[in-house]
This record gives structure tokens, sequence and C-alpha cells, in this order.
């Protein structure tokens, strides 16, 4: 990974460590242009994604990230998160009719159990984060005893992916 010399070197070797761990579809993003819960232009985001083009275009172009629960999670924290955090809070109430639009799009499209982690920013403006999505035949249960197993490992090599990324051209 230090070795890296291009991005999509770096990408492919991130790709296939987590996949190890039965994360095979991730999104990360970073932006340097964050200003309260907008993240700017999306034509000035970093996005690195293997998941298909019919659970992107809806999620970027049609602007579905802007109501994920994880994004707003990752906003407001650090560290890594279960994505049970969604099922706690749908059990409350929390999410209004747009959180639940993305979350229904989700369960569509078999982006239903993970983990996501959000990166440390030295400054207000930048934020970047991952989303981990679990292989199919993989639920939440299952993904949480993976982590409680190799969840420090899994940060680790995510946050030196991050830092590496960001010195990249």
């Amino acid at each position: 990974v230090n070795n890296a010399a291009s991005v999509e070197s770096l990408w492919r070797l991130h790709l296939d460590a987590m996949a190890c761990f039965g994360f095979d579809r991730l999104l990360y993003g970073y932006t340097r242009y964050r200003s309260g819960r907008s993240l700017g232009d999306p034509q000035d985001w970093v996005v690195l994604t293997n998941l298909p083009p019919s659970y992107m275009r809806p999620y970027i172009e049609d602007g579905l990230y802007a109501n994920g629960p994880m994004i707003r999670w990752a906003l407001d924290h650090e560290g890594a998160c279960s994505w049970s955090w969604i099922a706690e809070q749908v059990a409350r109430g929390a999410f209004g009719p747009a959180e639940i639009r993305t979350l229904e799009f989700n369960r569509r499209l078999g982006v239903t159990a993970g983990y996501t982690i959000s990166f440390r920013s030295v400054s207000q403006r930048a934020k970047g984060g991952i989303g981990l999505c679990a292989r199919p035949g993989l639920d939440q249960s299952d993904v949480d005893d993976l982590w409680a197993k190799h969840g420090p490992t899994i940060v680790v090599m995510n946050n030196v992916f991050h830092l590496k990324l960001l010195t990249l051209p």
C-alpha cells in the first residue's frame, strides 16, 4: 500500500484486501469543500467505488446520498459504525420520508449489511469516509461477528488507505 504509485493500483489493493474480510462492494468519498451538511459540488469530490452504475447513478446524480443515513452519521462522527445503527434509528422513528426512500433504494439493490468508517479530518471543510458493504449472503449479524474479530485491523487498513490516497495525484 505504501508503495502504490497510482490511485488505481492503491484502489485495487484495497478492494482485494477488504474482499478478504467479506466486504466486496466499497464506496469511498472525500471532499475538501464541506460546509455544514453540504459536501460541496459533486464535481469536486473524490469518489471511488466498485458498485455498479445502476446504484451509483441514482445515488449520486439523483442526490439520494444527501439523505443517506450513514452519510448523516459520518458527517457527525469519526470512527466506525455498524449498519445495525440504521435499524435502531428506524425502530425509534428517527428517519423522515427522504431517508426511508434511500434505505428502500439500498435494500432493492442489496446494500443492506456493512460498516461505515468516517475518517478524522484536519479541517472542518474536509471530510472522508468509506462504506464497506458485505457480500451477498452475509447479514448484519454476520458482519458484526466478523467485525468483533477483525474490526481494529479493518479500521487501520482503511485509515492507511485513506491517508495514502490523499498523497497521490
